[in-house]
C-alpha cells in the first residue's frame, strides 16, 4: 500500500499514512488529524478548512475561509488567512486576499496578493504561533 509522509498540526510530529486515508489519529498527541487534499472549484465559504493535506483552489472556485494545509495552490480567488506548512503557489489569475504564512511563497505574473507576508524556514503550528 502507498504511503505519503506529512504531519500533526496539533504537535508537529511527522507521520506516515495511507495516501487513500482521510484522516488518522495522531500516535504521539492523540488528535485527529485530516490528511485529505481538497479542491475548491466553486463558491464555497467555511470557517477553517485544516488538513495536513493540500488544497488546490480551482480557476473556478472562489472560498472564505482561513486556511490551514500542508501546499496551497491558487487558481481562483481566496479570501481568509494561510497558515501553510509547505508551500503557496498564486497562479496567473489567481488571488489571495488575507495574510500568509509560510516557509515558501510565489506569485506568479498576473496574480495577485493583498495581505501581510510572513515568510520564514519553519512555518508556526497551531502550538508554537
Amino acid at each position: 500500500m502507498a504511503k505519503k509522509e506529512t504531519y500533526c498540526p496539533y504537535c508537529g510530529k511527522k507521520l506516515l499514512v495511507s495516501q487513500r486515508a482521510f484522516s488518522v489519529v495522531c500516535p504521539y498527541c492523540h488528535q485527529r488529524v485530516g490528511v485529505e487534499d481538497h479542491v475548491i472549484s466553486n463558491f464555497y465559504t467555511v470557517n477553517l478548512i485544516e488538513s495536513s493535506g493540500s488544497l488546490r483552489v480551482a480557476r473556478s472556485g472562489n472560498l472564505y475561509a482561513r486556511v490551514k494545509v500542508t501546499h496551497l495552490d491558487i487558481e481562483g480567488q481566496l479570501h481568509g488567512n494561510v497558515t501553510v506548512k509547505g508551500k503557496v503557489t498564486i497562479e496567473p489569475g489567481g488571488r489571495l486576499v488575507g495574510d500568509v504564512t509560510a516557509p515558501r511563497l510565489e506569485v506568479k505574473p498576473g496574480a495577485k496578493l493583498k495581505g501581510f507576508c510572513r515568510i520564514e524556514p519553519n512555518a508556526p503550528t497551531e502550538q508554537n504561533g
